[in-house]
């Protein structure tokens, strides 16, 4: 445009001079008019670009701020990720352990005290997540409260709190540890009475079923990840609401752990085997049948006990793989007894509650005894009586299935547990065995004579077979002879025996 202007004025001025235009002040000046004309056209784009160019060097500039205000709350957000649990709020792990960490436990000794909150996962399910984790705030600000006004002197601050949170189960806070070991007690045991009584929020008033495990530093170790360590495995002891930790119980659940991840791998390496004790006819001192003992030597931790394991194998549901090897390997060894013994011998094999509670348990059982071409007659299983009374109706319906396939049922140390006689003949048995604490004293209190008596007429009541445990010396085996068709077991006629070790 600024072009064409001086182009119009200097061909109006050309136009003039050759006569084509009138020559007046408006041709006169034609040209300088369009050159003017463009010179305004050309500065007033200039400056539009110019303008341009400004609002754009404003606008890059604001997102410029824009982006480093973004990037500052980033930066704080993922500050405050790293530093404090997703859910609490609460200062997380690392920031507990860096806070500890800045400690000197030898100049600046400290008490850590893990609280878990059993019920959590319960009232998670019963709530949904978002509530039970509203829940979970509140109860921990009230806590945060409480130790401020009870312990504020003593209080580690972590990130300007005084509780921090593992995870939503397991929260943790410091003392510094006072001189008078009397007072820090009571004040933890005030801390312990305060968790242990009913969280009331809004319409809901329950209890967390809080446990406080406490570690000391520098005596349970001097990094604060080990301290903390130890913190959480007293926690874990439900039996108090407050515990200590103590190496020697940590040494030994350590020890119980290990077994318990080493089980199937001894059934597979031969560091587990049986060893049969025979059950003797006291009269003519016949052996009628051989219980089969599991046996274990473990390479780091040496011989075990079967009571040191068995229980716990129970409790974490490894059980029923250990009874399945025990009674293949008590088939297979079971040609080689009959031959010693006869072919009526029987091999009697022990079943958990957690046996009696498998659904599938009869078949494979029966899978078993074929397998190695042997009838169910020729085993006996032995329950024990708290066995039996775990779960009466599924125990009743799977014995009943058993005896119904041909195995003989015993009941074992019958007189330890605490079932009722009238329940006792709801079951389909064929022996009865009777606890070795019936031997304890027998002959020296007639009172003891007349409860062990009692025991063998129920047996003969019920009509079945009736064994003595623990029978140990050769006075009571004596004694014994009195009871016509009684069997007994002990140390007396034998100790357990392993087919390899007598093959040798």
């Amino acid at each position: 445009m600024s072009v064409l202007a001086i182009v119009i004025g200097a061909v109006t001025s050309s136009l003039r001079t050759v006569g084509w235009l009138p020559v007046n002040a408006l041709t006169d000046s034609a040209f300088f008019l369009g050159a003017a004309t463009g010179s305004l056209i050309l500065t007033s784009g200039v400056g539009k670009l110019l303008l341009e160019e400004r609002k754009k060097r404003m606008s890059s500039d604001i997102r410029v701020q824009e982006e480093q205000k973004l990037r500052a709350s980033i930066e704080r957000d993922y500050d405050r990720l790293l530093k404090t649990h997703r859910v609490t709020g609460k200062p997380n792990r690392p920031m507990l352990e860096e806070t500890l960490g800045a400690l000197d436990c030898h100049k600046t000794p400290y008490t850590l005290c893990m609280i878990r909150l059993a019920r959590f996962n319960e009232l998670e399910q019963a709530l949904g997540y978002r509530a039970a984790e509203e829940l979970l705030k509140q109860y921990l600000r009230q806590l945060n409260r409480y130790l401020k006004q009870t312990v504020g002197d003593q209080l580690v601050m972590i990130n300007g709190y005084s509780v921090a949170t593992l995870d939503t189960v397991n929260h943790a806070f410091a003392l510094l540890r006072h001189p008078d070991e009397a007072l820090e007690r009571q004040r933890l045991q005030a801390i312990s009475r305060w968790l242990s009584e009913n969280f009331r929020e809004g319409r809901f008033s329950f209890s967390w079923a809080a446990s406080v495990g406490v570690a000391h530093a520098p005596e349970h170790g001097a990094e604060p990840a080990g301290v903390l360590a130890c913190a959480g495995f007293a926690s874990l002891d439900e039996s108090l609401p407050l515990v200590v930790y103590d190496p020697a119980i940590a040494e030994w659940q350590y020890r119980q752990q290990m077994l318990m991840l080493d089980v199937e791998q001894a059934l597979r390496s031969g560091e587990m085997w049986l060893e049969y004790q025979p059950k003797i006819n006291i009269r003519d001192g016949r052996i009628g049948s051989l219980e089969a003992l599991i046996r274990w030597q473990h390479p780091e931790f040496g011989r075990i006990s079967p009571s040191q394991w068995i229980p716990l194998a129970e409790e974490v549901g490894i059980i029923h793989t250990v009874t399945l090897w025990v009674l293949d390997r008590a088939c297979r060894d079971s040609h080689q007894l009959r031959e010693q013994y006869g072919r009526d011998i029987t091999v009697a094999v022990n079943i958990s509650a957690k046996d009696l509670a498998h659904s599938l348990f009869h078949e494979e059982a029966g899978a078993i005894v074929r397998r190695h071409k042997l009838e169910p007659a020729n085993v006996s299983l032995e329950i024990t009586e708290t066995a039996m009374m775990t779960d009466p109706d599924t125990a009743r319906s799977t014995i009943r299935t058993l005896s119904a396939m041909g195995f003989r049922i015993a009941l074992d140390d019958f007189g330890s547990g605490h079932s009722s006689l009238g329940a006792l003949a709801q079951f389909e048995l064929d022996e009865l065995k009777i606890d070795r604490s019936f031997l304890e004293g027998v002959l020296d209190y007639p009172s003891r004579q007349k409860i062990l008596r009692a025991a063998l007429e129920l047996g003969t009541a019920l009509d079945l077979d009736v064994v003595v445990e623990g029978v140990e010396d050769e006075t009571i085996a004596l004694w014994l002879h009195q009871f016509p068709g009684l069997h007994g077991q002990g140390y007396y006629w034998g100790r357990p025996f392993s087919l390899e070790h007598r093959n040798r």
